[in-house]
């Protein structure tokens, strides 16, 4: 038993039509492709970005072009911020900080022994 004719025919045409929509397709990248290459030639190589430096041999001005460089810096910057973090006081130290300047205040006067606090008298 063989396959029906008919299925066969639609199948050719089926294969006829999505070969022409691939031609299609591809015709229409190769023209988006030589677009986007022309365009790029038409603006030029885009120049690299450098950090401008001022002049004079200031250590405080070096130091600043060096950390402000997008990939030298990168290193500087992290140290800065970890030398940031560690001088800054933990969770456990504010406490013991806080405690001991509640300890450090004076504390409210208290009579000598031996004598009474003032009461009120009921009139």
């Amino acid at each position: 038993m063989g396959v029906d004719p008919k299925f066969l025919r639609n199948m050719r045409f089926a294969k006829k039509h999505t070969k022409k929509g691939l031609k299609k397709m591809q015709a229409n990248n190769t023209k988006a492709m030589s677009a986007r290459a022309e365009a790029i030639k038409a603006l030029g190589k885009p120049k690299e970005v450098k950090p401008k430096v001022p002049e004079g041999s200031s250590r405080e001005l070096s130091r600043l072009a060096y950390i402000a460089h997008p990939k030298l810096g990168k290193r500087a910057r992290a140290r800065i911020a970890k030398g940031l973090r560690l001088r800054q006081p933990k969770d456990k130290d504010k406490a013991q900080t806080k405690a001991t300047a509640s300890a450090a205040a004076p504390a409210p006067a208290q009579a000598p022994k031996g004598t009474q606090a003032p009461t009120k008298v009921p009139e």
